[in-house]
């Protein structure tokens, strides 16, 4: 009988402690990430060729960023389109502090002339949005640090000597907070917009 008489107290009790637990963890940090980036500083340039120091010249604002070459025939316009998207519903929503950015890790090419014409194209508002490319060896270690691979192919040329060759890389936008540590990542060519703009509220709250 006294069995009976606590297991039905458990069972009573159960569904308070179950709402509890769900309470506290429903309260914290719901990014599923916390990663920093190292301590260093990168020296780049944005597509104006204004000397940029990532990520110390974001801190403090939320940033949205993906990883591209302007030479790409697939992942990365649609990546850049879901950038531009993504601007736009935060400017919907009137959410302040977020900045986008898109670092090219073809810097031989991209150069900030051929970045600045690759967003023009596009009609990208600069307002809050960068491209950035530097120094090869800069770019390979920031990549690096934020686990994103971009390997080249054999290169031809053109009868104009004009090098071609494409990357096997990887299909990134990263979201990363006013610390500069990276909250979550997401697949850029085929990005739920939705989700990433829910997980830069959670960040503004």
């Amino acid at each position: 009988m006294l069995s009976l008489i606590k297991s039905r107290s458990v069972l009573f009790y159960l569904p308070v402690i179950l709402f509890s637990v769900f309470l506290i963890n429903g309260c914290g940090d719901k990014l599923p990430e916390n990663k920093s980036i190292g301590d260093q500083s990168y020296s780049l340039i944005n597509q104006d060729s204004s000397k940029v120091i990532f990520p110390d010249a974001f801190k403090g604002k939320i940033l949205v960023m993906s990883f591209i070459y302007t030479n790409c025939p697939d992942i990365c316009p649609l990546t850049t389109h879901n950038m531009q998207m993504l601007q736009e519903d935060v400017k919907k929503d009137n959410i302040k502090n977020v900045q986008f950015v898109e670092l090219s890790f073809d810097p031989t090419r991209d150069t900030p002339s051929i970045l600045k014409e690759y967003g023009n194209i596009r009609n990208i508002d600069y307002s809050n949005f960068e491209f950035l490319t530097g120094k090869k060896s800069v770019i390979d270690t920031l990549i690096h640090h934020m686990n994103v691979i971009a390997i080249q192919g054999d290169t031809t040329f053109t009868k104009s000597g004009q090098p071609i060759y494409f990357f096997t890389h990887t299909d990134r936008i990263t979201l990363l907070d006013q610390n500069g540590k990276i909250r979550n990542e997401y697949r850029g060519s085929t990005a739920n917009t939705a989700e990433i703009l829910k997980d830069i509220k959670i960040l503004g709250d």
